[in-house]
This record gives C-alpha cells, sequence and structure tokens, in this order.
C-alpha cells in the first residue's frame, strides 16, 4: 500500500508528520512526506521526502500565494497517478475552495482520501472554511479524528456518516526529549538558578489562555515572590502587545520573562529542563503536542478542561486540571505543586510512563494502518 502523506505546516507539525511516518513504515506501509521546498528535515532523513509544497505562506501577495498552493497540488496529482498512490492522507486544508476541489479530483481518480484533524476548523477561519470544511469532511473516505469530543460535531454538524469516523489520539513525542541538565538549560537561557519556573510553551494566540496565566501569577507571587513564568513562543494571530500590559498593570515584570520568538527545535529541550512546572491555561483546544513534551521532558502538567486534556491528562494522578478561564484555580494548582514538590515528581514520573504505554507511535500507526485498509479494501 502506497501512502502519501502531506505536511503543509512543517514549522508546528513536523514532529507529528514524522512520528506518524516512522510509525506506518515499521507497520510495512510504503509512506511518503510531501512538505514544503525549503524545510529542514534532515532530522527525518530515514522517510522518503518530497519537497513539492512551494513556500506559499511566505509571499505577500495573496494571488501569488493562492497560485503556487495551486500548482503545488497539481503537482501532488501527477505524482499520485505516476507513483500509483492509494491514500492521500491529509492533515491540513490552508485554502479549503482549493484543497476541496482537489480533493474531488483525487478520488474521481480513484485515490482514497484519508483526513486527520488537528482543529476542526482554522482558527483563523475565514467566511468560506465552514462550507468548504463540511463537504471536504463529509466526502473524505476516512476521517481521522484526534478528539473525542469531536464526533457528535462531525455528525451533527458536518454531516459526517459515524461509520467514517475513527478516534486515533496523538502519538507521544518521548524520542524529541533531547537531554540537557537543569544548570546547561538555565545558563542557556540566561535564568536564575535559585527560583521556581513556570513554562508556557508554544504558538502564542487567543485561545491559548496566556492572559489568564498572567492573571494567575498575580496570586502565585504572594505566596511565592520567587516565581517566574517563563512564556516562550511565537505569536500568532494576537497582539502581545496585550498581554504585555497585564503584566505592567499587575507589576510583574520582575516574575515574567517572555521570550517572543520562534523557538527552534534545538533550543526545545532548555525551555523544558530549566523549568519546573507546565502551564497550559488553554481557552479551547481539540489536541496539544505540548502536553505530550511536558510529559517526555518529564515535567509536572496543569491544563484546562478543555479537549484531548481530559483524556491524556488524568487528574491528581498524572497531572492537575482546572477550569478553563479561571484564573483562581490555575493559580491555586500552581501553588500546590511549589507546596508540594514531591507529589509534583510523583505525577511527573506517572504522567510519562502513562503516556509512553498508551501512546506509542506503533500504536497510533496500527491503528491508522486499520484505517486505510478499511477505505483501500472496499
Amino acid at each position: 500500500m502506497k501512502v502519501l502523506l502531506l505536511n503543509q505546516i512543517p514549522e508546528v507539525n513536523n514532529k507529528y508528520t514524522f512520528s506518524l511516518a516512522r510509525g506506518l513504515k515499521n507497520a510495512g506501509v510504503d509512506i511518503v512526506v510531501c512538505g514544503i521546498e525549503d524545510d529542514d528535515v534532515s532530522a527525518y532523513d530515514d522517510i522518503t521526502y518530497l519537497n513539492i509544497f512551494g513556500c506559499y505562506s511566505k509571499l505577500s501577495n495573496p494571488v501569488k500565494k493562492v497560485l503556487s498552493y495551486k500548482k503545488s497540488w497539481d503537482k501532488i496529482v501527477d505524482y499520485c497517478l505516476k507513483e500509483d498512490v492509494d491514500v492521500v492522507h491529509v492533515q491540513w486544508y490552508i485554502f479549503s475552495p482549493l484543497d476541496w476541489n482537489y480533493h474531488k479530483k483525487l478520488r474521481n481518480h480513484g485515490i482514497k482520501v484519508v483526513t486527520t484533524i488537528h482543529d476542526l476548523l482554522p482558527f483563523d477561519k475565514k467566511f468560506y472554511d465552514f462550507y468548504f470544511h463540511k463537504k471536504i469532511y463529509a466526502h473524505s473516505d476516512k476521517v481521522i479524528s484526534q478528539a473525542r469530543m469531536n464526533e457528535t460535531e462531525l455528525i451533527d454538524k458536518y454531516n459526517v456518516k459515524k461509520e467514517k469516523i475513527v478516534y486515533i489520539p496523538h502519538g507521544h513525542y518521548m524520542e524529541y526529549a533531547d537531554k540537557a541538565t537543569k544548570a546547561e538549560s538555565l545558563e542557556y537561557l540566561k535564568l536564575p538558578t535559585n527560583r521556581p519556573i513556570i513554562l508556557f510553551f508554544g504558538q502564542i494566540k487567543k485561545v491559548k489562555g496566556v492572559g489568564v496565566l498572567i492573571t494567575a501569577m498575580k496570586d502565585v507571587v504572594k505566596k511565592f515572590p520567587n516565581a517566574l513564568c517563563l512564556i516562550a513562543g511565537k505569536v500568532w494571530h494576537d497582539d502581545f502587545s496585550e498581554y504585555q500590559k497585564l503584566i505592567d498593570e499587575y507589576r510583574l515584570n520582575d516574575n515574567i520573562r517572555t521570550d517572543i520568538r520562534y523557538i527552534s527545535d534545538y533550543e526545545i529541550k532548555y525551555y523544558f529542563n530549566a523549568s519546573d512546572i507546565v502551564a497550559l491555561p488553554y481557552l479551547q483546544i481539540y489536541q496539544s503536542g505540548v502536553v505530550l513534551l511536558a510529559y517526555a521532558y518529564e515535567k509536572p502538567v496543569v491544563a484546562t478542561t478543555e479537549g484531548e486534556f481530559l483524556t491524556v491528562v488524568k487528574d491528581n494522578e498524572t497531572g492537575l486540571l482546572v477550569q478553563s478561564n479561571n484564573a483562581s484555580q490555575l493559580a491555586d494548582a500552581i501553588i500546590w505543586y511549589l507546596e508540594h514538590p514531591q507529589k509534583a515528581e510523583q505525577f511527573s514520573k506517572a504522567g510519562k510512563m502513562d503516556v509512553e504505554r498508551r501512546l506509542s507511535w506503533d500504536n497510533i500507526a496500527e491503528e491508522v494502518v486499520k484505517a486505510y485498509k478499511d477505505v483501500v479494501c472496499k
């Protein structure tokens, strides 16, 4: 069985894509990953890679951006026909009207289309996205949902038949937890050695609840004046100046350090190894790679009762869960960890063991292969 796995957003999705590809390869699938022209995939040289997608996201002219994306899709269709691809596995629909058009072309040629849903709709959705995502999901041969909560919505709002939907969770990130000592990490990041560090890591966007975390820190520092919150990540369709106003208003400049930029894969280890707690105060989420990174680095986790956090984090066993948009509960959870370091260590070790066992990529790949076979054999 030959499968083409598309990866149009490598900046946030390479770890997932290539981990899945390795699992599929181990399962005997002839897997090819198709990504962006200038993406550095040297760390994944064990996987066959095609750099078909042009660098559309770097183009400022919207017409040129769409034309570049269309040209890429034309190449994909040609490749699939030439190489007898059985399944095209799509994870993102960047320009959904165009994606829908090529979705139909593939299926008209007898090529099966499997869709993995990371987010039901883009967080920066356009006026047309619901209409075309509804068509795409309903006419996919199989829809892989990474969050159980999506099934009812897929059936009721997107007209997807129940038998087409399969729940397959996000796999773990154990292999990406690179070694670095706490001392090395603190030195690299120029952080103090005698302060507990609460880490927020990843893209900064409105649904991530950064403002809630900043507000929570106002209460945390009353009990732990030396606590330091490290906010690290690139802003995406958000305005960090609004968060800086909160930091200034609450006089937290000595307790919050910001590193607002894209964090390279090489640097990730320093952020997690330097931290004592990882906070995920998300207001809305379907699934999260950051929580899996936190467990890979064996860190205590506090997350909200949103999306797959309810599946990944076992409250009071492998982490702490709080209501979303509740700064008081978030502060209490962080304070509890700081007051109970032995429990924090216990939760982090239990979390790593639990995720490694339940969410191995071989297990994930096995379920994905079943989905492929189900559509190819029909």
